[in-house]
């Protein structure tokens, strides 16, 4: 049997891919090495990009829809935007430092209290326990604690302890100072990017055009304006429905007149942003805040979230977001299934657009298969019952 020159390529291709895939596999671990240095060297390339695209949306908003008209202001509307942009996260962060993290240190001294006093009546009741109990006397002296060997045995847990954390005090700090010049480095790119996002975006497109194909080059251009339109409206979407949700929160628990209304609306909209689950984390705060107050008013409370958690999960979220990023509803359901088995609450973020654009091109491609094949719409778009 004879093969052609075609034929022969494509042999040529599986057996240089096979041999490429098996030492993949046989080195997997020193790749994974390799990709650890690679990244340590452009994290705050990437963290900074992704900050820069983050922040672009409400900038990009508030530079077209809010500053445009205005002639005055038209050379320093950039820097404006960026300004008013940066100021609203600032504004939210504080919130949230400021707000609801000193609310949750109060509670957690109130509950430290109840503890307290709980652990100063412990012996007594203990007494009255082991009182009531029909224990003789030998039996008694039989399970008598050594409370003296109890005490050494704490005491050098918590020398233990204690060496342990001052050892490793050094390493927390050096890598906390590394965590913050990263940020500030990254930080300083995205303004870099903000500032001259346009005459990046040129040379980029001129670098591709010149290297690849035009046909290439369109493509790629295509599938990246797709992503960042996806990513964007994802985004977009995430924080309306983080903002719905919370007004949802509390207007209902002002009406029912529960306490902390304007605390617990505000930490389920920070949640809120983690997609599907992120509404549960509020709710278990707000159910420990409530229950300091008025342990039946958490059990209402609670009921109170089931019924706006139905509103939200059935009508607000596919609608808001799944349509934002042209997903059905069990797809959107799908993918931070997905993304946070694999990469916890950063995958299930970034898998509903990823999921987008992905379903968007292979719909793109099978459509324009059918269309190719003249296929007609009827046959594909029948049920059969």
């Amino acid at each position: 049997m004879e093969f052609n020159k075609k034929q022969v390529k494509s042999i040529l291709k599986i057996v240089f891919i096979s041999i490429l895939f098996y030492f993949f596999v046989k080195e997997i671990g020193t790749i994974f090495g390799y990709f650890s240095v690679v990244w340590n060297v452009i994290a705050v390339f990437v963290i900074g990009g992704a900050m820069a695209f983050i922040i672009n949306i409400p900038m990009s908003f508030i530079e077209k829809k809010l500053l445009s008209k205005s002639k005055k202001l038209k050379k320093a509307k950039r820097q404006l935007s960026v300004l008013i942009t940066l100021a609203t996260v600032v504004l939210i962060i504080y919130m949230v430092m400021f707000i609801v993290i000193p609310e949750l240190v109060r509670t957690m001294q109130m509950l430290i209290a109840q503890l307290q006093e709980f652990y100063d009546k412990l012996p007594a009741l203990l007494n009255n326990l082991v009182n009531s109990l029909p224990i003789t006397e030998e039996t008694a002296k039989n399970i008598q604690i050594e409370w003296s060997e109890i005490s050494i045995t704490m005491i050098k847990t918590l020398q233990g302890l204690a060496t342990g954390i001052v050892s490793s005090s050094t390493a927390i700090i050096g890598g906390a100072v590394s965590t913050v010049t990263n940020f500030i480095m990254s930080f300083i790119f995205c303004l870099y990017i903000l500032f001259a996002k346009e005459k990046l975006s040129v040379a980029c497109k001129k670098v591709m055009y010149a290297v690849l194909k035009e046909k290439t080059s369109d493509n790629i251009l295509a599938v990246l304006i797709l992503t960042k339109r996806t990513f964007s409206n994802f985004f977009s979407g995430q924080c309306l429905e983080a903002v719905i949700l919370g007004s949802l929160f509390v207007v209902s628990m002002t009406v029912f007149k529960m306490p902390y209304a304007l605390l617990i609306g505000i930490l389920v909209s920070v949640t809120a942003l983690i997609p599907i689950v992120g509404a549960f984390i509020g709710c278990i705060v707000g159910v420990f805040l409530i229950m300091m107050v008025n342990p039946m008013q958490a059990v209402w409370f609670v009921v109170l979230f089931l019924v706006i958690q139905q509103i939200e999960g059935n009508l607000i979220y596919p609608k808001v977001v799944g349509n934002s990023v042209g997903l059905p509803a069990i797809l959107v359901f799908m993918a931070v299934i997905l993304g946070g088995n694999l990469f916890g609450i950063a995958g299930m973020l970034l898998f509903i657009p990823l999921t987008s654009v992905f379903y968007t091109i292979i719909k793109r491609i099978i459509n324009d298969r059918l269309e190719k094949k003249s296929i007609a719409e009827e046959k594909v778009n029948t049920v059969s019952e």
